[in-house]
């Protein structure tokens, strides 16, 4: 099923908030893959859980210790439509994330007189998160038992969400992005094997209530997938995020910039209910390497199906 759009819904330390608005693992099996005219739905229960105790320099050496936690239902529609602009496929998409994110964080410091000082806050919101619109072309070949597919995209976040200066957990960014980016899906059909990968670049505004902007970052997805019989398949998925170039808007900072990768196992079913063939996919991301980031775990399972019923024979994954 098509993936188009991905927004980040829980801070993360690098980027203002900690927030980056590209959300990492959304992009999964198949994610270069356009299907066939008609709508489609995308549903994702994303649920991540993190900490750190990086060390940021702010007015001094400030130890920060920050928990986060998300529970977040992400709404995605798409349109794949009858033009084929330079022979590919069009899609235009539109996500919608509602859910919860709480946030606490601790922070110790020294005076120069040598006086300790420590502080808490912990904050939480439910409520929308910023809407992305996208728009994509994608293209497929098949030989013999070899299919690939490729598409590029485009994702623009409105900064419309939940938003709250000196709030530390909100849902939206209160900041335009923009998020360009390729995807590929290569497949065998006769061995049931499949490799799938998003390479992309968010660029971020600036906070109009701050006057600060997030650096450019780069986000690399990957999954490597065996299907199985009776709709069954299972496989890695990981990714990458590195952040290009720093924020800017604050001199305590100096060249901040984040990057996290992350592995773990997928699982996914397919079925058909009610003339529609549907899939369900559960996708588990372990974080390491992080840098200026929180590092955690995160979780999705995603419900994918058309809105059309099927054609009365289906012979690929079109």
């Amino acid at each position: 099923m098509l993936s188009l759009t991905a927004l980040s819904c829980v801070d993360a330390w690098a980027g203002e908030g900690g927030k980056s608005l590209y959300l990492l693992g959304k992009r999964g099996p198949l994610a270069g893959l356009i299907p066939k005219p008609g709508w489609y739905v995308t549903n994702d229960v994303y649920y991540y859980s993190a900490n750190s105790d990086n060390l940021v320099p702010i007015s001094g050496r400030v130890t920060q210790g920050v928990d986060v936690e998300a529970l977040v239902d992400i709404l995605q529609m798409t349109w794949v439509t009858d033009f084929n602009p330079v022979d590919g496929r069009l899609a235009l998409g539109a996500v919608i994330p509602y859910g919860r994110v709480e946030v606490d964080a601790q922070a110790s410091a020294s005076t120069p007189g040598g006086l300790a000082l420590a502080a808490s806050k912990s904050d939480g919101v439910t409520d929308f998160g910023d809407p992305v619109l996208a728009a994509s072309i994608g293209w497929k070949h098949r030989d013999g038992d070899l299919f690939r597919a490729w598409s590029i995209y485009s994702s623009v976040f409105v900064p419309v969400g939940s938003y709250e200066v000196g709030r530390i957990a909100n849902v939206g960014a209160n900041r335009w992005g923009l998020d360009l980016g390729s995807a590929f899906t290569m497949g065998n059909f006769k061995r049931g094997r499949e490799f799938s990968g998003v390479l992309g670049v968010t660029f971020n505004g600036e906070n109009p209530d701050t006057d600060y902007r997030s650096g450019t970052d780069l986000h690399l997805e990957l999954t490597y997938k065996q299907h199985l019989p009776m709709g069954l398949s299972a496989g890695l998925v990981g990714y990458y995020y590195q952040q290009l170039t720093a924020d800017s808007g604050s001199n305590l900072l100096g060249d901040f910039k984040g990057r996290v990768a992350a592995l773990g196992p997928e699982i996914a079913y397919q079925f058909k209910a009610a003339g529609r063939t549907m899939s369900l996919d559960l996708r588990w991301y372990h974080e390491f390497a992080a840098q200026n980031r929180v590092e955690g775990d995160s979780v999705f399972l995603t419900l994918s199906l058309p809105l059309q019923r099927d054609p009365s024979s289906v012979s690929s994954p079109d």
